[in-house]
């Protein structure tokens, strides 16, 4: 009986090993194979080392790589525009397959992946949608488009006496005390 509990042991330790083992190495590889779908091309500088990504795969850039507007990086991190110019790609920094210089981390990701993230970091998935009844709007909007024709309206009023007033100024007439009474009563009716 003891050689059995020994050789039962031994292949429950031996199931365990194994399960563990698979499991380790499906942790490893789930990180690459999200990677694919996360990054999207082009290439990186990080710790002043210069990566190519291409179907979400990281490798060392070895050689120059030439991107759509014409701009060249070289594995040295140096960037040559098609006009000659040259510049080092800074650290944290990506260029896209267009040849725009990017922030790595903010766009070198794909939409998949960051509304993944953010599922992860709100714990919430979609989009929140919030409804306001364009009734309740429409009645604010209203009153408030009233009173600003009301103002509009006074506004054209005080500025056709005050052309009246002017005209009588350059003149040399007098104006009238209904045309100074009107004024003054639009002018305080403005008044906020």
């Amino acid at each position: 009986m003891p050689a059995v509990t020994y050789h039962l042991r031994s292949l429950l330790l031996a199931g365990l090993l194994t399960t563990a083992s698979a499991a380790a190495q499906a942790q490893q590889t789930v990180p690459a194979a999200t990677s694919q779908s996360q990054l999207k091309d082009g290439a990186f500088r990080r710790n002043g080392k210069v990566f190519r990504l291409q179907a979400g795969q990281t490798t060392p850039l070895s050689a120059p790589l030439r991107f759509a507007n014409g701009l060249t990086l070289r594995p040295d991190g140096i960037m040559v525009s098609k006009s000659g110019t040259r510049q080092l790609l800074e650290n944290g920094k990506a260029v896209n397959m267009q040849g725009d210089v990017v922030i790595y981390r903010d766009d070198m990701m794909t939409p998949e992946a960051i509304a993944r993230h953010d599922e992860q970091a709100t714990g919430s998935s979609g989009t929140t949608t919030v409804a306001i009844p364009v009734s309740t709007n429409m009645a604010a909007i209203a009153t408030q488009l009233q009173n600003t024709a009301q103002r509009l309206d006074q506004l054209r009023q005080l500025s056709q006496l005050l052309d009246q007033r002017a005209a009588a100024a350059a003149t040399g007439t007098s104006t009238t005390t209904e045309l100074e009474t009107r004024i003054r009563q639009l002018s305080q009716q403005l008044q906020p």
